[in-house]
């Protein structure tokens, strides 16, 4: 009798999951996506670095060689000179109003500054080289006690273009240029001071 009880037993249970097998209809449709959860809270800003070094002015170096200039017969301020004028966009507006050009010559082996002068041992004859400049153009002159002079023996010219646009336009923007690199300790007669000062090759 137990062994009769446990058989149905069995296969009623196996009837169950058959049953239950079969009873499985087909896949409904997907639902509707569900809604997005809420962002986050953004974290906290970090906090702001140190403040850089201020910049130097902007320089722009110009380079003339003798071999490039053809000097012509004129005068400066009544006197016979020698004078070379050349197109220079890099003297711009902002050159004008708010920066200065710091002239030099290469007499071997050194860096003079502009305006350059030379005297002879007794004081009786001098020679005077200098520049001017003005919007797109730098100018190049040349005389002696006795009239025109060609400075052949200098080799090379170059010209410090410093903007500065701190200063605001005045007659004398070029002295305030220098007043300042006279005042940060710059000799602006001394070339390779001025170069060192802004970080630039010789």
């Amino acid at each position: 009798m137990k062994n009769s009880i446990s058989k149905f037993k069995y296969l009623a249970g196996l009837f169950l999951i058959v049953g239950l097998i079969s009873c499985e209809g087909p896949a409904g449709p997907a639902g509707a996506p569900g809604t997005d959860g809420v962002d986050g809270v953004d974290g906290v800003d970090g906090t702001d670095g140190a403040d850089g070094a201020d910049g130097n002015a902007n320089v722009t170096i110009i380079s003339l060689m003798e071999t490039d200039i053809t000097w012509t017969a004129g005068s400066y301020l009544g006197r016979t000179s020698n004078v070379f004028s050349f197109t220079e966009s890099a003297v711009n507006q902002d050159i004008i109003d708010h920066g200065a050009v710091l002239g030099y010559c290469f007499l071997n082996p050194n860096w003079y500054a502009l305006p350059f002068t030379w005297e002879n041992t007794g004081g009786t004859s001098r020679q005077y080289v200098f520049h001017t400049f003005q919007l797109n153009t730098i100018s190049l002159y040349a005389y002696q006690t006795s009239g025109v002079l060609d400075p052949s023996l200098i080799t090379e010219y170059r010209f410090l273009l410093i903007t500065d646009n701190t200063v605001t336009k005045r007659a004398s923007t070029g002295q305030i240029v220098l007043e300042k690199l006279k005042n940060a300790g710059v000799d602006v007669n001394d070339y390779y001071s001025v170069m060192d000062y802004f970080g630039l090759n010789y």
